[in-house]
């Protein structure tokens, strides 16, 4: 893997727009999709229901639950080809995962529909009420990577997630309120004025951004049609808007939270992460991984953002010897 390269002092918006989300390839046409690998041990073809229409859903069931988890993908991105490796091992030890795409985004008919902030924020509620009617007996945690961190933390500080019993962010997108720069916000706002629908290839960035130092994975990624990476303009003013809802959301947030930052991430600034963090009242950890990059989950090394996560949720949840099952 190349060295890092330096970020230019000035980025335009669709180099900034591809510096804040999950990967850097755009897929490739008619490509067929892996989403078949990414299901191991997988129960699919289920829904969320949210007010808004259903979700597509994907869950990962434990023998002996202890602990349940809702999880939330980032942008261009869908349920399974985040969490599809990290889900199979939290089941394994005992936590009962439940991956949805996100509205605008994966297997749902809204692919590539920008639904908005609230939209976002609200199909979470619903989801995490969902999660807790099956599953009555369990602690549910939710966890967000990257975009989706970004709507956990608008959710959870907005008093939108009652009973949830803990909060992973990972790589979270908070690169917002007074941690972003005026001019790139300024940039967003009139290009998203002037060609609100134009979408930017990372082919078209003046800089490298790697999101990961799995380039196998990156690969596939690309050749899915599922994925994307290409934001427009209103959706990347859309993403702005929703990191600073996440930021201004942060002081009320009370749920006991693990965040989770890599070394080598070079999305999102670590210090936006870190000044979010700052923020947080309620109980706290955040873990640094030395060999982590921005796709936590899928890097090299991930399983031990698999390990880390999972000890923090046991540590939680049930003892060993209970046991729940999901309500009829």
């Amino acid at each position: 893997m190349a060295a890092r390269p330096r970020l230019r002092p000035a980025l335009s918006a669709a180099a900034l727009s591809l510096a804040l989300l999950a990967a850097a390839c755009a897929p490739g046409p008619g490509a067929p999709s892996v989403l078949d690998g990414l299901l191991t041990g997988a129960e699919d073809g289920q829904a969320i229901v949210t007010p808004r229409g259903p979700l597509a859903l994907s869950r990962w069931p434990a023998e002996r639950p202890r602990a349940v988890l809702l999880a939330l993908h980032g942008y261009g991105d869908y349920g399974p080809s985040t969490y599809g490796a990290a889900a199979s091992e939290w089941a394994a030890r005992g936590i009962e995962v439940y991956a949805y795409d996100q509205r605008g985004f994966g297997r749902n008919a809204s692919n590539r529909r920008w639904p908005g902030p609230e939209a976002l924020i609200e199909d979470l509620e619903a989801a995490a009420r969902d999660v807790q009617a099956r599953h009555p007996d369990l602690p549910l945690f939710v966890a967000g990577h990257s975009m989706g961190g970004g709507v956990a933390l608008a959710a959870a500080g907005e008093g939108r997630l009652p009973g949830v019993a803990g909060v992973v962010l990972l790589a979270p997108a908070v690169w917002g309120g007074e941690t972003m720069n005026p001019l790139f916000r300024a940039s967003a706002w009139t290009a998203a004025q002037i060609v609100p629908d134009q979408r930017f290839s990372a082919r078209a960035s003046p800089v490298t951004i790697y999101p990961s130092d799995n380039i196998e994975m990156l690969r596939a990624l690309s050749a899915d049609p599922l994925h994307y990476a290409n934001p427009s303009s209103r959706e990347f003013l859309g993403l702005i808007r929703l990191m600073d809802r996440a930021w201004a959301a942060a002081p009320q947030d009370r749920i006991d939270t693990l965040v989770v930052h890599g070394a080598h991430d070079q999305v999102v600034p670590e210090r936006s992460v870190r000044a979010a963090f700052e923020r947080l009242p309620g109980p706290k950890e955040f873990a640094y991984v030395s060999t982590g990059w921005h796709m936590l989950l899928r890097d090299l090394e991930a399983r031990t953002v698999h390990r880390l996560v999972g000890d923090w949720i046991l540590a939680r949840g049930l003892p060993p010897t209970a046991s729940a099952t999901p309500a009829d």
